[in-house]
């Protein structure tokens, strides 16, 4: 997965060239184009990450427990 953006135990992801959410309940597709979900997900607060970052399922997980902690 491709991660774009996060917040509190969420994720903006591109899985298998889908747009999603990915959250500890897992991938939820989105049907928007990836520009209008960054700008969407700027005013929700989410935390872009540059460059995107590729990660497995288990190391997302991981990441995103570890940034609800900080």
């Amino acid at each position: 997965m491709r991660v774009l953006a996060r917040k509190q135990g969420a994720a903006l992801v591109i899985r298998n060239r889908t747009l999603g959410i990915f959250t500890d309940k897992g991938f939820t597709p989105v049907d928007f184009k990836i520009e209008l979900a960054m700008k969407l997900a700027t005013r929700l607060k989410y935390t872009p990450l540059l460059p995107a970052q590729e990660m497995e399922e288990p190391d997302l997980l991981r990441f995103l427990e570890n940034s609800d902690r900080a």
